[in-house]
């Protein structure tokens, strides 16, 4: 076994442990139908806790969902001669739409030992198959966000030397497909948060991927009108 299919192996594993370790119960399922899945997993890295259940609402968590920004990856030498690539929305309109009721109902039914996973299939003529997945958890405040996969090709967990030819990340959400390839950005940009080194740490291996953000400043800077507290733990109607 080559040292790259080691690690693909046990990138896996990692993943699947959310899901499938002895003892770890199967994920609650939110929310479900032929493209996209929203389910609530067991995260072993919870510690003390997360803030859950956390109260949004569905205006925020699209506004939220409509700053997330990938930005592709460049090799040194290109970026030398073309400059950092151009970043692009993670989620359509469409797709910011149709997630956001789903996930503002997972987080207020999230336990603190729960995080909120999701899975988006999409096949167009443009992009053919591909999926986007990450998850998402509330804690003291912040929201934190992994995007696994961006418009990820089912084929690209061979990068990983996955002894498989196409993998459908529904039962691993949060296992990346292709390693590295974008970074995760948020507009607006003072809404980011980058916790001090003391601080509790929840580990991704693509630390480009996972994204900390300040539900309050994302609305204080958009200057919506509105002085509610959005983790506020009143019931989502």
């Amino acid at each position: 076994m080559t040292m790259k299919s080691a690690m693909g192996g046990m990138l896996l594993c990692m993943f699947a442990c959310l899901d499938a370790c002895t003892n770890v119960p199967p994920p609650r399922t939110v929310y479900q139908d032929v493209r996209t899945a929203v389910q609530l997993r067991v995260d072993p890295q919870a510690g003390t806790g997360h803030s859950h259940p956390a109260h949004l609402q569905v205006e925020q968590m699209v506004r939220i969902l409509s700053g997330i920004r990938v930005q592709p990856d460049r090799r040194t030498a290109y970026r030398i001669l073309a400059g950092e690539a151009e970043t692009a929305p993670a989620f359509t309109v469409a797709e910011a739409l149709a997630l956001a009721p789903h996930l503002v109902k997972a987080l207020s039914a999230a336990k603190p030992d729960e995080l909120v996973t999701f899975y988006r299939r999409i096949s167009d003529s443009s992009t053919g198959l591909a999926y986007t997945t990450g998850g998402l958890f509330m804690r003291e405040g912040h929201l934190y966000l992994v995007l696994a996969n961006y418009r990820q090709s089912p084929s690209d967990a061979m990068s990983l030397g996955i002894p498989a030819y196409e993998i459908d990340p529904y039962d691993t959400p949060l296992m990346s497909l292709k390693r590295a390839g974008y970074t995760v950005t948020f507009v607006p940009q003072e809404a980011e948060v980058h916790p001090v080194d003391n601080q509790w740490k929840w580990e991704f291996p693509d630390r480009g991927k996972l994204i900390v953000i300040d539900p309050l400043l994302v609305f204080r800077s958009s200057g919506s009108s509105s002085s509610k507290d959005p983790t506020d733990p009143k019931p989502v109607r």
